[in-house]
């Protein structure tokens, strides 16, 4: 699950027991910071309910603020560790060199349904745009062109959609909402367990398992997964990964040209470099995979275990979909973000 899906959940549960609740979320940030904007935190009256707006050193500042700072309504507070004394309005310091500003809100219906709408676009795998000000105004953009909010955000809404970007406005945070990752896997052996577990656990992608054998696709073993005994390889996007675990030469002779002529944007395949280069000897489509194709599949991490191989596989597949090559920072030249 996501960490937007587990905010918005835990949202719409604090609202239905009648339970107190304050928003707090990332509307704008300059040089270097740990969360984008976007980030959100759900308190209640217990305390810390669900997601992050830092690394750990706004969180407590804000479950012990942040309720008499909305008791007259959206507060909008600062951080800022560029100044050399650090002496910030709350008396607090970043100590990454970077200025956060974070909008605090209670919880209202008019919120909640935000909310739920974000996590219907989470659940439905589409695009959306949430727009946001500094005194908490939203409204919400669908690519249909529906609409629901402040009528005066929509241009730029339908700009950050439009242009498929973030960005801050006037006072405004047009947030793009994408859709989680969707990662097909053909194969379920025991290989595939780990795997599942980081991208689905952890991560909150959204996971198929395929495999023709019914006897190994158990609910237990791939919790939060798709299992299917066929999948409609047609239905595949340029967004999303797919990857041949299925430790069967002919079935990955039949399945690789077949997934070569697809859009999938990402495409893995196990197995040594000559097992792959045998497969591609039988696929007229190979000199046309445009770059998709990854094989062996994952980072060069030293991987050596069922578990390594699939972190490996993981941080591939998300540098690709980042746009990154997966070199280390240290080799970055300018910005992270």
């Amino acid at each position: 699950m996501t960490e937007l899906l587990r905010v918005a959940r835990a949202a719409q549960a604090a609202f239905a027991l009648g339970e107190s609740a304050i928003l707090a979320t990332v509307i704008r940030v300059g040089g270097s910071t740990y969360r984008r904007p976007g980030a959100r935190m759900l308190l209640t009256e217990k305390g810390w309910a669900a997601g992050s707006i830092s690394g750990g050193c706004l969180e407590n500042d804000v479950l012990q603020r942040a309720w008499w700072r909305t008791e007259s309504g959206p507060a909008r507070v600062v951080y800022d560790s560029t100044q050399e004394d650090e002496d910030i309005e709350w008396g607090f310091g970043l100590g990454c060199n970077g200025v956060v500003e974070v909008l605090l809100e209670r919880l209202t219906e008019t919120t909640v349904a935000h909310l739920a709408r974000l996590e219907r676009w989470q659940t439905e795998r589409t695009l959306g745009v949430l727009a946001t000000t500094g005194e908490g105004k939203r409204l919400a953009l669908e690519p249909s062109g529906e609409f629901w909010g402040d009528e005066s955000l929509l241009t730029g809404a339908q700009e950050a959609l439009a242009t498929q970007k973030s960005f801050w406005r006037d006072e405004t945070f047009y947030e793009l909402v994408t859709p989680p990752q969707r990662l097909v896997i053909f194969g379920a052996g025991h290989d595939v367990v780990p795997l599942v577990k980081i991208a689905t656990e952890l991560l909150g992608w959204q996971v198929t398992v395929v495999d023709s054998r019914s006897l190994t696709l158990h609910p237990e073993r791939f919790p939060g997964a798709g299992l299917v005994q066929s999948f409609p390889i047609s239905t595949l996007e340029p967004t999303d990964a797919a990857v041949l675990m299925t430790h069967s030469f002919s079935a990955d002779q039949e399945l690789l040209p077949k997934l070569l002529n697809t859009p999938v944007g990402y495409l893995g395949l196990l197995g040594p470099r000559r097992r792959t280069e045998r497969l591609l000897e039988h696929s007229p489509l190979a000199p046309m995979n445009g770059g998709k194709l990854h094989a062996p599949l994952g980072l060069d991490i030293g991987a050596d275990n069922p578990e390594e191989i699939a972190l490996a596989l993981v941080a591939e597949i998300r540098a690709w979909s980042a746009g990154r090559d997966g070199r280390p920072l240290t080799l970055r030249e300018g910005p992270i973000h």
